[in-house]
């Protein structure tokens, strides 16, 4: 089976600083090795350097995002707009009314052009919830006529994730 590191090949990363962009490419490549081999380094500080010109690359397909939460949707949006495949952290959005219209748009103008958005959810690929699926493909339970799954995962205010960043702080993660 193919792990991740031999399916992508890490060519840039961006970052709004140009430090970070830098401590990034260092973590891919010592993570990646051989699929990432200096990578491009794209930050704000720089206009020839900038998410536009990264962006701009015809060698970049995909893109990953993982930007604070009322970052994403832009550059969703204007990774999508250049013609590149996004796979982005959730929450997608700062609220609900603009991660539906992020997802609006998403369907109406970029998916029919063959576009894929994908959120880094990791729970389609839980096993009960593959086996699951794969019984409904197989007809093993019957004509399904609703589904409805409702997971909960508590987290208490001495948890430590619940005072993390970008819980807190949008802006700042």
């Amino acid at each position: 089976m193919a792990t991740l590191g031999d399916q992508i090949v890490v060519k840039a990363t961006y970052s709004r600083s140009e430090r970070s962009s830098r401590d990034l490419a260092a973590f891919a490549e010592s993570t990646l090795g051989p699929n990432a081999i200096n990578p491009s380094i794209y930050h704000d500080a720089d206009p020839q350097n900038s998410i536009d010109a990264l962006l701009a690359r015809s060698d970049i397909d995909a893109v990953i995002v993982i930007l604070p939460i009322t970052k994403q949707p832009e550059i969703i949006l204007k990774a999508l707009a250049a013609g590149k495949h996004v796979l982005s952290e959730k929450p997608v959005a700062k609220d609900v009314a603009t991660g539906i219209d992020l997802v609006r748009k998403y369907v109406s103008e970029y998916r029919p052009k063959g576009l894929v958005w994908r959120v880094a959810e990791n729970y389609e690929y839980e096993p009960a919830y593959r086996e699951a699926g794969q019984l409904v493909r197989d007809g093993q339970i019957g004509r399904v006529i609703s589904f409805s799954a409702t997971g909960s995962i508590p987290i208490s205010k001495d948890n430590k994730y619940y005072k993390t960043d970008w819980r807190t702080v949008p802006d700042v993660s």
